[in-house]
């Protein structure tokens, strides 16, 4: 693409993308009457009690702690899992290239469409109403995205040095452990924290398999502010903004591993 077409197409894009942060961060700290008077001027007063009343209008320290633990335990179980399954997969076995297509097969299912089994499997399992049920949910669902990522950059390590490791008498799990895991790390990194901002953001599953506060996530938490008989538009617009900040500063402090491991295993 000619420069003189790609910093204008980026500079629409991060317009696109910064302008509706802007607004909804401005909006959080101004009062009802301001947002509905000039939903696009400035804040009258700098002020953080829409931040502090969403604070305490509702838990949303336990809203944010739940988020955590089903992000890290569902990213968990899916590095786990997609680790060993693509290893398993370098090796050529009878029904490797139908366990790849059936791994692979996932991500081209409409997973709202499996809203109700999983509501079912959850509930007979004793899961309804917890965090462990939707980190478990998520870890399913999510499964495929994260294989394919580190299945991705797995491939792509040196036939030699599993050769070389072979030839030292390593086994096949000294070789997972001792070569294969250490190289795809960078891919590894890439894939968590692709999932950690998924399984942050995710809201369907959150509703439905969530009752009570004490184990409802931030993104489920944040419509507590907007019911059918009251809305508090500045609360609901500061809680939004504490939803997604953590998300945000993730990937910031992030961006360049996600793209380091996105591209090293093209450059290897």
């Amino acid at each position: 693409m000619p420069r003189s077409v790609r910093w204008p197409v980026l500079g629409i894009f991060s317009v696109l993308t910064i302008v509706p942060f802007l607004w909804l961060l401005m909006s959080s700290l101004k009062t009802s009457e301001e947002i509905f008077a000039d939903p696009f001027g400035l804040p009258g007063s700098f002020s953080l009690d829409n931040f502090t009343g969403a604070w305490e209008a509702h838990p949303l320290g336990r809203f944010l702690l739940n988020s955590v633990v089903v992000a890290v335990v569902a990213t968990v179980l899916i590095i786990a899992a997609s680790l060993l399954a693509a290893y398993a997969l370098m090796y050529r076995f009878r029904i490797s290239k139908a366990v790849l297509a059936f791994l692979v097969f996932g991500l081209l299912l409409p997973v709202n469409a499996l809203l109700v089994p999983i509501f079912y499997v959850i509930n007979d399992l004793g899961l309804y109403n917890s965090v462990w049920g939707v980190a478990l949910t998520y870890a399913g669902i999510f499964f495929p995205t994260g294989f394919l990522i580190i299945k991705g950059y797995m491939d792509t390590t040196p036939e030699e040095i599993l050769e070389a490791a072979r030839m030292d008498g390593a086994s096949f799990h000294r070789i997972f452990r001792s070569v294969v895991a250490p190289l795809t790390m960078p891919g590894v990194v890439t894939a968590a924290i692709f999932l950690l901002i998924t399984t942050w953001n995710e809201l369907l599953f959150a509703t439905v398999l969530t009752q009570d506060e004490q184990a409802q996530t931030v993104q489920v938490g944040v419509r507590f502010f907007l019911t059918t008989y009251a809305a508090n538009y500045p609360q609901a617009f500061a809680a939004t903004v504490m939803s997604i900040a953590p998300t945000i500063v993730v990937y910031v402090l992030l961006s360049n591993r996600v793209i380091g491991g996105m591209t090293a295993g093209s450059l290897k």
